[in-house]
C-alpha cells in the first residue's frame, strides 16, 4: 500500500509539472499554426506589460543567455532589440537563440565526458558547441548563403555525439535529454535539417520496434508481431529520407508512424511479453520522434491529455468515495480545465498562455501536494497508467525545462525595452 501512495504522489506530480509547463509551450494550439517556432509567434504577454515575474531568471538557460554575446547585443542595440521584440529577423533569431542553448547542454557533455576521462567525446562535444557559439555570434547570419547547410552540419554533428557508445556511459540521462531537446529546437530552423533530426529518430524507433516484433514471435504472439513488423518497416522508410523536403506526404507518414508508435507503447500484449523498462525505453523514443513534427507532436499531446483529464475524473470519484471534498474539488478543476484545454485543441482554436492557464497550474500543484490524495487511490494498473500518460506528455510538452530559448529571448529583450531588466538582476 505504501508503495502505491509513492506511485500515485509520483505520477500526480509528474501529471502537475506537465500541466504547468502547458503554459510554456505551443504544444496544445498556441502558436496558430504556420508560425511555430518563431520569434515573432512568441508574444505572449501581447494584450499585457511584462514583469520580471514573467521570465524566470536564475534557471541555467537563461543565464548562459544573459552571458552570451547573442544577449549583448540585444543588450546594446536598440535597432537589433527592436527587430527580437518585433519578430522582424525570425527564423535566424530563433536559430542563434537555439545555438546558444545547444552550446551550454553540448558543454555539460564535454564537462561530464572530461571528468570521465573520455577525451574523443569530450573533443566533439567541445567541437558541438564551438560551432554553436559561433553561429550564435555571427552577426550576418540571416545574409549568409550557406546558413541551412551550416545549422543542418551541425543538427547533424549534435545528433552524432548523442549517440556516441561511450556517452551513455560518462552522461547522466538527463543531460544527454537536454542535449537531445535542445537539438530537435535547433534543427527547426529549416526543412533539411529538420529531416535529419526525424530520420535519426525514426531509425531509433525502427531499432526499438524490431526488438518487440522478435520478443512477440517468440511468444507467438502474432498480432502483436505484425504491428511492431509493420511500424519498423515504415520507420525504417522514414529514415531513409534524410533529404526528403516538407511535402503534405511526408508530414501525413510522420503523423501516421508516431500514432502506430503511440498505440503500439500502450499494447497490453506486449506489456505480457517484455519487461517495464523496455517498454519504457520504446515509449521514450515513441515521443522523441512525435515531437520531430509539430502535428505529430499535437495530435500525441492530446491523446494524453485526454487520458490525465479523465484519470483525474478517477481521482476525484475516488475523493468523493473517501469523502475528502478538498481533493475532489481539486481533482474536478484540474480535470475540467485540462478538458476545455482538450476541446479547443481538437477545434483547432489557439489557446494564449493567459492568467487563466497560469491558475491551472497552480491548482495542478497543489493537487499534487495534497497530503490526503495518496490515501485515495490503492489500484496499482490506475496508479500505472496516471504515471504513464503524465510521463508521456511531460515529455512531448517539454516539461522538464523552462520556455524554448527563442520564446525566453524574445521576453528579455521586451523586458530590457520596458526599462524591467539590468545586469544586476
Amino acid at each position: 500500500m505504501a508503495s502505491n501512495r509513492n506511485s500515485i504522489v509520483a505520477g500526480v506530480i509528474v501529471l502537475a509539472a506537465a500541466v504547468g509547463f502547458l503554459a510554456w509551450k505551443g504544444v496544445l494550439g498556441y502558436p496558430p499554426k504556420g508560425t511555430e517556432g518563431t520569434i515573432g509567434a512568441a508574444k505572449r504577454y501581447q494584450a499585457q506589460q511584462i514583469t520580471p515575474n514573467d521570465v524566470e531568471l536564475n534557471d541555467p538557460q537563461t543565464q548562459a543567455f544573459i552571458q552570451s554575446d547573442l544577449f549583448h547585443r540585444m543588450q546594446t542595440d536598440a535597432e537589433f532589440r527592436k527587430a527580437v521584440v518585433d519578430g522582424g529577423l525570425d527564423r535566424f533569431v530563433s536559430a542563434q537563440a537555439r545555438a546558444t542553448d545547444l552550446a551550454r547542454a553540448a558543454r555539460d557533455v564535454g564537462k561530464a565526458a572530461d571528468a570521465a576521462k573520455l577525451t574523443d567525446v569530450s573533443a566533439r562535444a567541445l567541437d558541438v558547441a564551438s560551432r554553436a557559439e559561433a553561429l550564435a555570434k555571427a552577426k550576418d547570419f540571416a545574409r549568409m548563403v550557406d546558413a541551412d547547410k551550416m545549422v543542418a552540419d551541425l543538427s547533424k554533428a549534435s545528433l552524432d555525439l548523442a549517440r556516441m557508445t561511450d556517452v551513455a556511459r560518462a552522461v547522466d540521462a538527463e543531460k544527454l535529454a537536454d542535449l537531445a531537446r535542445c537539438t530537435e529546437a535547433f534543427a527547426r530552423y529549416s526543412d533539411a535539417s529538420r529531416m535529419i533530426v526525424t530520420a535519426a529518430r525514426a531509425e531509433e524507433l525502427a531499432a526499438s520496434a524490431r526488438d518487440l516484433e522478435k520478443s512477440a514471435d517468440a511468444a507467438k504472439q502474432v498480432d502483436a508481431a505484425k504491428r511492431a513488423r509493420d511500424l519498423a518497416a515504415r520507420s525504417e522508410e522514414l529514415a531513409r529520407m534524410k533529404t526528403a523536403g516538407k511535402s503534405v506526404d511526408t508530414e501525413k507518414m510522420i503523423a501516421d508512424v508516431a500514432k502506430a508508435a503511440s498505440a503500439l507503447s500502450r499494447s497490453e500484449d506486449l506489456a505480457k511479453l517484455v519487461s517495464a523498462d523496455r517498454m519504457i525505453a520504446f515509449a521514450s523514443r515513441a515521443d522523441a520522434f512525435a515531437r520531430c513534427s509539430d502535428a505529430a507532436r499535437a495530435n500525441i499531446a492530446l491523446e494524453r491529455m485526454s487520458e490525465v483529464a479523465a484519470q483525474a475524473r478517477d481521482l476525484e470519484k475516488a475523493a468523493d468515495a473517501a469523502k475528502q471534498a478538498d481533493v475532489a474539488k481539486q481533482a474536478r478543476d484540474v480535470a475540467a480545465r485540462a478538458e476545455e484545454l482538450a476541446r479547443r485543441r481538437s477545434a483547432d482554436k489557439a489557446v494564449t498562455v493567459d492568467a487563466g492557464m497560469r491558475d491551472l497550474a497552480r491548482a495542478s500543484l497543489d493537487l499534487a501536494k495534497a497530503a490526503d490524495a495518496a490515501k485515495l487511490v490503492s489500484v496499482e494498473a490506475r496508479v500505472r497508467d496516471l504515471a504513464r500518460s503524465a510521463t508521456s506528455f511531460a515529455r512531448l510538452t517539454d516539461a522538464s525545462r523552462m520556455a524554448d530559448a527563442a520564446v525566453r529571448f524574445n521576453d528579455l529583450a521586451r523586458m530590457i525595452d520596458a526599462g524591467k531588466f539590468s545586469t544586476a538582476n
